[in-house]
């Protein structure tokens, strides 16, 4: 009996010893981590997050886009026909042949029949159309993303689409009254375009102004 008993303390130490024993190595462990990682929130904390660079360019040099020369000078563009402005840009409009309104994104020049229509400037003879009902009308390509409209002429018939025209080449005269604008009187309809947008005539060119 006191054998039994001898042997059932022996088993308790060791026991304890053994849990005593692995608490310390848990407490070693946590420790060592806390000691080696330091403040664990910044350790913890995702950095924010940064757009990659570009890589560079052999060489480990990133080129820089070279500055455009600049000649300080602003192309001007003359009227393409004797006569004065009687309409004034993005207008409120009455078409009477139509009987609406719309916003008239051109300017009108009033002329006479037969009076010559000229190129504001160098370009590319983009399109030539011709139809009565909305007008003949003629598409100067200036470059830049920029280009001019002549409606209600009687087109030249020696131009072609593709000619390079010059300032003050002809491209046809003044048409009759006619077609949709045709209640307005015999006129130059004109526009302009600047990246497919219709832009205001008169910041490129210098005209007389007379109300209708």
């Amino acid at each position: 009996m006191k054998e039994e008993k001898t042997k059932s303390k022996k088993k308790l130490i060791y026991y304890l010893v053994l849990a005593v024993s692995v608490l310390l190595l848990i407490a070693a462990t946590v420790l060592t981590v806390y000691f080696v990682a330091g403040d664990t929130e910044t350790t913890l904390e995702a950095p924010p997050y940064t757009e990659p660079d570009e890589p560079d360019e052999p060489g480990g040099v990133t080129p820089v886009e070279p500055d455009m020369p600049s000649t300080g000078e602003t192309v001007r563009f003359i009227a393409p026909v004797e006569g004065a402005v009687s309409s004034e840009y993005a207008a409120i409009y009455n078409n009477k042949v139509l009987r609406w309104y719309y916003r008239h994104k051109a300017i009108d020049f009033v002329a006479d029949e037969g009076k010559e229509v000229v190129a504001m400037c160098d370009g590319v003879v983009e399109k030539i159309y011709e139809r009565p009902e909305t007008g003949n009308y003629v598409v100067i390509d200036h470059g830049d993303n920029l280009k001019s409209v002549y409606r209600f002429i009687e087109i030249d018939k020696t131009l072609r689409v593709g000619d390079t025209v010059k300032q003050g080449t002809k491209l046809g005269t003044v048409a009759a009254a006619y077609g949709i604008e045709k209640a307005e009187g015999t006129h130059l309809h004109l526009e302009m375009k600047k990246s497919g947008k219709s832009v205001n005539p008169l910041d490129y060119i210098d005209v007389v102004f007379e109300e209708k």
